[in-house]
């Protein structure tokens, strides 16, 4: 059994991992995995192909492979819970699942529909599993869970889903990006101009600047930013460091830059969100910058448990995925059908 909401799967031709965290200032990926979250608690900022949107408790977004995207924090404790999808499972039934693009999203008002209902179902139910013993029926239990979910995200994305001709799962351009972010993130603590990243990519500055923003939707500026400041809000909220230090070791160049950018996007001191993260008390563990929740946080696990036991009830009837309701309309017009076979044969 695992302490934090943390874990990887992998059988046969199925592999999957998924997680419960704290989203923090700024995290940016760029993975060959098809992306599920689901918003948990707080409010997010998500940049995703140049755009940026907004998430509210409860809401589902489901990304493709191979694109871009970044979560910022809109509140404090923000907790989300996500799952990568092996690209290797989809590619299996259809090779050319690399190169689709979409993005699914919900909103106020297909926030609570069967589709998005039915995905939260399902991501609760595969989590709490793996609290379970390792045990054969488990594991089957995780990989029925697993088949459904997969089978509902696929039939949905069929008719949203923009095929790229010629294109690869990861594109030259992105691969140019992506070694620019990296370059970010291993030096976001020293002082970086936007040359240094135009010379990765062999561009002149006017151009980086418009390629980096048009990849992510925000300034090289604003990334290096946001990249700074999630590593001052967890080493804010997991340790007793000094915060002149904490200011220095990210970057800034004094504790007054620092305060000043942790207000506009914290709107609270660094001294206060501080106080606010060891109120909480929540346990976390670190990995790669991210606060995976404990398997003991019982608001989390009242939250996964109120997916499952919806007034929604599912019953899978078809590849669709149809979600039946028991006051389903459909219901009373097969009893009206059978009354009228019954009077027939009196």
């Amino acid at each position: 059994m695992m302490n934090y909401f943390h874990y990887q799967y992998k059988h046969d031709h199925l592999q999957f991992s998924s997680h419960i965290y704290k989203i923090s200032t700024y995290h940016y990926n760029w993975h060959p995995e098809t992306e599920v979250l689901v918003l948990l608690q707080g409010r997010v900022e998500v940049s995703c192909n140049t755009e940026r949107t907004y998430l509210e408790p409860l809401d589902v977004i489901i990304i493709a492979p191979q694109v871009g995207h970044a979560t910022l924090a809109l509140e404090p404790d923000t907790t989300a819970l996500v799952m990568h999808m092996d690209p290797k499972f989809f590619t299996s039934f259809d090779p050319d699942f690399g190169t689709y693009r979409f993005i699914l999203q919900s909103d106020e008002s297909t926030r609570h529909n069967e589709f998005y209902t039915a995905v939260r179902q399902y991501m609760a139910q595969m989590m709490l599993e793996q609290l379970k013993a390792d045990t054969p029926l488990r594991n089957m239990a995780m990989e029925s869970y697993f088949l459904g979910l997969s089978q509902l995200v696929y039939n949905k994305i069929l008719p949203v889903k923009a095929v790229i001709k010629g294109a690869k799962p990861a594109e030259l351009q992105e691969a140019t990006f992506e070694n620019m972010i990296a370059y970010i993130d291993d030096n976001y603590q020293n002082k970086i101009e936007l040359e240094d990243i135009a010379a990765i990519g062999g561009y002149n500055v006017s151009y980086a600047s418009q390629f980096f923003k048009r990849q992510i939707g925000i300034s090289f500026m604003e990334y290096l930013l946001r990249m700074r400041l999630r590593e001052a809000a967890v080493l804010l909220a997991n340790g007793e460091e000094q915060i002149v230090r904490i200011a220095n070791q990210c970057g800034f160049p004094d504790s007054k830059a620092f305060n000043m950018a942790f207000k506009k996007h914290f709107q609270n001191t660094p001294s206060e969100y501080r106080k606010q993260a060891q109120l909480v008390g929540r346990k976390t563990k670190l990995h790669d910058w991210k606060e995976m929740i404990s398997v003991t946080d019982t608001e989390v696990l009242s939250i996964l448990q109120s997916f499952i036991n919806t007034k929604q009830k599912r019953k899978v009837k078809s590849p669709d995925a149809t979600v039946v309701h028991g006051d389903d309309p459909r219901i009373d017009m097969v009893r009206e059908e059978l009354k009228k076979l019954l009077d027939s044969l009196v």
